[in-house]
Formats: structure tokens, C-alpha cells, sequence
């Protein structure tokens, strides 16, 4: 039934001599082989026919304008002797249709006989031609208006009387416009469904990827807060081995070396660079102008004279004075700008600019035996005095 064709001999030996040699040594052996089953009658000699029998035996090609039909052996027959039918196998094969044995009756003109099948001549099935025709194809070979094209049915079509219709023919375009009016408001309606389906799914996409874009940066947000939070842990951790305590009052630790550092810095500043009483810069011409203004003060008396003041009558009140023998007299001495410069001391603590030292004026004395203030006195010793 399936046969395969051993034809179109060609040598292709490869470039490299040696292996070139080989190969025609291996096909020349094959050769021999081959030819070592060639079949002579008795009284015969060899010849081309021989051998092309032997290899056509042996299904074995030397000849470019040899040719081999080879039966394929690997396919299942059922029965040899019979036509095949299709369920018997799993692959397309060609189709035979049987021709059945029917009663002929033949009428002239007043007589009718019924010949029996087993007088009737018969043909074999092999020699009647079957005539077959072409699978049916619903869409015909020409121009179709694209809004046919989807719609065509894939089934044979019949018009009302049950004829078949050809597809291409006017009938069938006429069926084509009426199956068009029929079906226009649900192909319309079913295409609109199916864009508002594509706007959902594209709106659905689009969450779908907002939402797992949105995710991503929080998990990046996320992973550097762990980052920084980690890097400030091993940060504390660095720094509570390096100043011997533990992470949670390393901060602590750290405030108070910085403010006694600043503290320190500031006292020695502070006492590097003290202090000194601003000399008052050098004018020139003060002789004249002291000499214009009491000239004028001088006019200024002559003119008003009693703006003076009598001398019993004056009030001292820069100083407290008391009265000895009719005369005031400021109780403490008056200090002249020569005593005060004599008396500064530059390099005395200043105790206005240091805030951490306390200040001589904010600390009263007190008695050590004073039991009023016993309990709240800075001074050393118990303290287990009643108010």
C-alpha cells in the first residue's frame, strides 16, 4: 500500500585524503558484499540485470539512474487482501468506496422480470472508477465584502425549498446580505462587549501594575529604613564599645564630654585672653575745644546767674554723707581714675561670662549653726535639723 522510492545516488566523500580513502575503501566493501548475493541461473552469466537485482534486494544504491521501490513495512495492516477503511488505523489513508450488489429489474413493454443478483455480471471494485468531488469550502474563491467575511457559515447552506446553495453564487450573496441584517445588532452589540471587555482589562492591567509598582517603592522604602536603622545600630554599637557603656546612654556619654569639652575650652580662652579696660583714644585739639566750651559756660553764668545753686543748699546724692560740724562729708572717700587703675586686676576670674561657675554674689553666708537654714545649706555635715 505505502511504498518509498530509493532514487538520485550522489558521492560526497570529505576534503581530508585520508578519510576520503576510507570511505571509498568502506563503499567498495559494501559493494562486494552486495554483490556476493547476486543470483545466477544455471547457464547464465553475470550482468547488469543480476546485479541490479541484488542490490534492488538488498535495497542497497551504487548507480545515479538506479532507482528501488521499497514497501513500507513499518505501517500495521489489517487484512492485506482487503481495502482498508480509516477506524482501522491511526493516519489518513486514501479512501475506496465499495460498490454494492443490487437486484437489476428490467421492464419492456409488458413484461417484467426480476433478474437474480448471482445471473447478473459483475465488475470487480477495483476496475469502476469512483469520481469523488472536492471538500466543501464555505468560502468561495473571489472578492468578498469584508462585512462577510466573518460571518460565512463553516455548514453547507440551503435556501427554503431545500436546495443547496454554491457559495459565490448570487443566491449565496443574497443569503449573505439577509444573514447580515439579522445578525448586525449582535455583532454590533457582541463588539461592543468585547471593547468595553479590552477597556477593563487594559484599566485592570494598568491597578495591576500601579499596585505593583506602588509596592515595589515601599519595599525599597522599606529596605532603607532597615539599611539606616541598621547602619545607626552598628553606629551605637561602635560608639558604646568606644567610650565603655551601653548603646542606650551612649547619647548621654556623648553630650556630657562634648558640653565639659566646650566648658573647658571656653575657661581656658577665657583665661588666655583676658580682659582689659579699653583706653579711650587720644583726641586731638581737646585743649581748645575745653578752653571754647568754658568760655561759653563763663558767658553763659554771666547771663543767667541764678541758675547756681547756693552751696548749703546742694543734695550729694552720688554717696551717702554725714554732717561734722556743720559740713557734709561723703561717708566713703572719694576714689580717684589713678587709685581704680591701680586696683584692676586683669587676670582675675571673671565670673559674668562662665556659666558654670557660680557666682560669689548668689551665695549667701551663712552660719554653720544657723538651724533656720541648716537644711538646705551647701555646706558639709548632717543635716537633721527640724524647722
Amino acid at each position: 500500500m505505502y511504498h518509498k522510492l530509493l532514487t538520485n545516488f550522489q558521492i560526497t566523500r570529505s576534503p581530508n585524503p585520508r578519510t576520503a580513502t576510507k570511505q571509498k575503501e568502506r563503499f567498495e566493501r559494501s559493494v562486494r558484499r552486495v554483490l556476493t548475493t547476486e543470483n545466477i541461473k544455471p547457464g547464465a552469466t553475470s550482468s547488469v540485470s543480476t546485479k541490479l537485482a541484488a542490490a534492488k534486494k538488498c535495497g542497497f544504491l551504487f548507480l545515479p539512474s538506479q532507482k528501488i521501490m521499497r514497501r513500507v513495512h513499518h505501517l500495521r495492516y489489517k487484512n492485506v487482501h482487503s481495502r482498508p477503511t480509516q477506524k482501522d488505523y491511526q493516519f489518513p489513508i486514501p479512501q475506496y468506496y465499495r460498490v454494492d450488489k443490487k437486484c437489476v429489474a428490467l421492464n419492456t413493454n409488458n413484461l417484467s422480470c426480476i433478474i437474480d443478483k448471482s445471473e447478473v455480471s459483475t465488475v470487480a471494485d477495483y476496475d469502476v472508477t469512483i469520481h469523488s468531488v472536492p471538500n466543501y469550502n464555505p468560502i468561495p474563491n473571489m472578492f468578498i465584502p469584508v462585512k462577510y467575511r466573518d460571518i460565512i457559515p463553516p455548514d453547507l447552506i440551503y435556501d427554503d425549498s431545500g436546495s443547496f446553495i454554491i457559495p459565490g453564487s448570487r443566491e449565496w450573496f443574497s443569503f449573505m446580505y439577509q444573514l447580515d441584517l439579522k445578525t448586525r445588532d449582535e455583532r454590533v452589540a457582541i463588539a461592543e462587549d468585547a471593547r468595553m471587555a479590552k477597556i477593563y482589562a487594559n484599566l485592570e492591567a494598568e491597578s495591576k501594575a500601579s499596585d505593583l509598582r506602588i509596592q515595589l517603592i515601599q519595599e525599597e522604602h522599606r529596605n532603607k529604613l532597615d539599611a539606616i536603622h541598621n547602619a545607626e545600630e552598628k553606629r551605637l554599637n561602635a560608639d558604646a564599645l568606644y567610650h565603655g557603656t551601653s548603646p542606650k546612654h551612649v547619647d548621654f556619654r556623648q553630650r556630657s564630654s562634648s558640653m565639659i569639652t566646650r566648658w573647658n575650652d571656653t575657661f581656658h580662652n577665657s583665661m588666655s585672653t583676658p580682659q582689659q579696660c579699653p583706653v579711650p583714644p587720644k583726641r586731638k585739639g581737646n585743649k581748645k575745644k575745653k578752653q571754647i566750651l568754658k568760655t561759653e559756660m563763663d558767658s553763659f553764668l554771666i547771663n543767667y546767674p541764678n541758675v547756681l545753686i547756693p552751696e548749703h543748699e546742694r543734695r550729694f546724692n552720688t554717696r551717702p554723707v554725714v554732717m561734722i560740724n556743720g559740713k557734709p562729708i561723703p561717708l566713703h572717700p572719694y576714689t580717684s581714675d589713678e587709685t581704680k587703675d591701680l586696683e584692676t586686676r586683669p587676670l582675675k576670674r571673671v565670673d559674668t561670662q562662665l556659666g558654670n561657675l557660680r557666682s560669689p554674689r548668689s551665695i549667701s553666708k551663712r552660719s554653720r549653726l544657723d538651724t533656720t537654714l541648716a537644711s538646705d545649706s551647701e555646706q558639709a555635715g548632717p543635716s537633721n535639723s527640724k524647722i
